[in-house]
């Protein structure tokens, strides 16, 4: 006589956890795909409650119940034999991977590492001009197209496509964009510290081009998949949609800067090139492609992710037109300043900056951030304090006629880095690191409550932000200043070295999961015996999970739990160690399978 297993069956609500629901229900998974969860957590998809699926990705929470209710009371006849297996995996599925590791990978050579590195021989130096400005434009491209851009792309491919309930147009050109991202660094920066031969301009204008293709298919990309989705024009979109124009606009600018400063025949003329076009440039990267992206994200994820207070859609289209006008007087008045030699005309910058600020708060304000937030997640200290210092980097730029009162110098170079700097890092980075921590152990199906708060890391990055933008301030006062300036890029590059690390780690055991889940689809035994391996087992027939939980295997909802106890231990020491029945569990198992292979069989 066979033992049933025990029959409980949780009530299906907003707090059911999606891998509870998916091991006693695997064929409600193709509801949840179809709201975008595909390609996300695994075979049981993230560690993640159904109303936290439903905010996160824009799903009414009772119209989503009561369709996975209704699919759930669907006969077991009706139900598909292998549906314990997500949609066929596909490129756009983990797309984001290559696009993360490649952009941990940059910033760890030549991005933060070469810039720690540049910073320590300008200290040595004891000036700004202390080193070639090839070598840091190389960096700075490093770290916008290396770091933050593979970063805005791989974020984009992943989330976009689910948050507007579609599929990526034509994902296999996504794989080309990376490839021509990575083409065109390495080009562009062997070109631009090869010095002014014709060889090393040739490099460095194939690499532009090269970046100019990737950023035009990954526009392209992003902008057809949204009009091929049912999603309506909201802001958070309308400044992503901005943030594509400023991409687009900035890899055409950089090429040609960085053109003009290789050919140019005198000091001098090096010199103009770098004064009249290195700032309208930086204003386009850091003011326009990365503030914009991230507030159309922080629009759209901080309420569904921590529990903040939303943003009004007439405010924020409000901000983003402002933030645009911005974006576009600042280079303006600039240009018509340098072109004029008017030094008046500097005073209007005055007016974009005050716009800046003023659409910065306008997105800010209503999250309230400096309050915390109802969530409790490592990443939510990032997030605060990126959030801090743009409103640093702000305050700073305000006070910039200040600066020049009190130091005396007309146009203090270190000053201005300093600015740059507390955006770059203290508001792009932190932005980074913060929402990666979160989305890359989602999309892996991994618990962030069990893994490392990210303290080290988090603490690292921003006293090396603080002593960079507060040291390089002072060297204005004082040179002595240049001697320590050096220890923030240490800081800062062993910070993210360590949460990058992590990171890496989390994704490629992700990736070797996936795979082995794949591989051990087949073959399978007859019969589930004693001595099988409880991570076998899953592996076999991932419903039989379900079976687990009921005998109160609670630790095997965890993936992480899965991937390593489950591996050393037999169905007979399961029993042992859960003081269950052994065969009343091995009965339960394979009535699982039986039922399961019958379901195929009247298919």
């Amino acid at each position: 006589m066979v033992a049933a297993a025990p029959s409980y069956e949780p009530l299906l609500s907003g707090e059911t956890m999606i891998p509870d629901l998916l091991a006693r229900h695997p064929h409600a998974r193709r509801v949840l795909d179809r709201y975008g969860l595909r390609g996300c957590g695994g075979r049981l998809g993230p560690v993640e409650s159904l109303n936290f699926f439903a905010a996160t990705h824009g799903v009414d929470e009772q119209a989503l119940l009561d369709e996975l209710k209704a699919t759930v009371e669907e006969r077991p006849t009706r139900r598909a034999a292998g549906v314990a297996a997500p949609a066929a995996e596909n490129v756009a599925d983990t797309i984001y991977r290559r696009f993360f590791l490649g952009g941990i990978a940059l910033i760890l050579t030549a991005g933060a590492t070469w810039g720690a590195y540049l910073l320590w021989q300008i200290g040595f130096a004891g000036k700004f001009t202390g080193v070639s400005v090839h070598h840091v434009n190389a960096h700075g491209q490093a770290q916008i197209f290396g770091w933050c851009g593979l970063f805005i792309m791989g974020f984009a491919y992943q989330a976009f496509p689910r948050l507007w309930h579609t599929d990526l147009v034509r994902p296999r050109l996504a794989v080309a964009a990376f490839a021509l991202m990575l083409i065109g660094l390495a080009l562009r920066t062997f070109g631009m510290i090869g010095g002014g031969s014709a060889a090393a301009l040739i490099t460095q204008t194939l690499g532009g081009l090269a970046h100019i293709a990737a950023v035009a298919i990954f526009a392209t990309q992003i902008y057809l998949t949204f009009r091929r989705s049912t999603a309506r024009l909201e802001p958070y979109i309308g400044f992503i949609f901005a943030a594509l124009l400023w991409f687009t606009a900035m890899a055409v600018l950089d090429q040609w800067h960085t053109h003009r400063m290789m050919v140019a025949a005198t000091r001098d003329e090096l010199l103009w090139q770098v004064a009249t076009w290195q700032a309208p440039l930086r204003d386009l990267q850091i003011h326009g492609l990365a503030m914009f992206m991230i507030f159309g994200v922080s629009l759209r994820m901080l309420p569904a992710l921590f529990g903040v207070s939303a943003v009004s859609a007439r405010r924020a289209w409000r901000a983003m037109w402002i933030l645009a006008a911005a974006v576009v007087l600042e280079i303006a008045v600039f240009l018509v300043y340098r072109y004029s030699g008017r030094h008046a005309i500097a005073a209007l910058l005055m007016i974009p900056w005050i716009m800046l600020a003023a659409g910065s708060w306008m997105v800010a304000a209503p999250l309230r951030l400096w309050r915390r937030p109802p969530v409790r997640e490592r990443s939510v200290k990032f997030v605060r304090a990126a959030y801090a210092w743009l409103a640093v980097s702000m305050i700073m730029l305000l006070l910039l006629p200040v600066h020049q009162a009190v130091s005396g110098i007309p146009f203090s170079h270190a000053y201005y880095g300093a600015i740059r700097h507390a955006i770059t890092v203290g508001f792009v980075s932190l932005m980074i690191m913060g929402m990666a921590a979160k989305v890359v152990p989602t999309l892996n199906g991994r618990d962030t409550r069990q893994l490392t708060a990210l303290w080290g890391p988090f603490v690292l990055v921003n006293v090396g932000c603080f002593l960079r933008v507060s040291l390089q301030a002072l060297t204005d006062l004082d040179p002595r200043f240049f001697a320590v300036v050096g220890v923030s890029g240490l800081l800062e590059v062993t910070g993210l070295a360590w949460w990058g690390a992590g990171l890496a780690r989390i994704m490629i055991d992700g990736k070797r999961e996936a795979a082995a889940q794949r591989v051990s689809t087949s073959p399978s035994p007859a019969r589930i015996e004693r001595t099988h391996i409880v991570a076998d087992v899953l592996a076999w027939y991932p419903y039989t999970l379900g079976v687990f939980l009921d005998f109160g295997f609670t630790l095997l909802a965890h993936a992480a739990l899965r991937r390593t106890l489950a591996a050393t231990v037999s169905i007979q020491q399961a029993s042992r160690l859960g003081d269950v029945d052994l065969d009343e569990l091995l009965d339960a198992l394979n009535a699982a399978v039986i039922a399961a292979r019958e379901v195929a069989s009247a298919q």
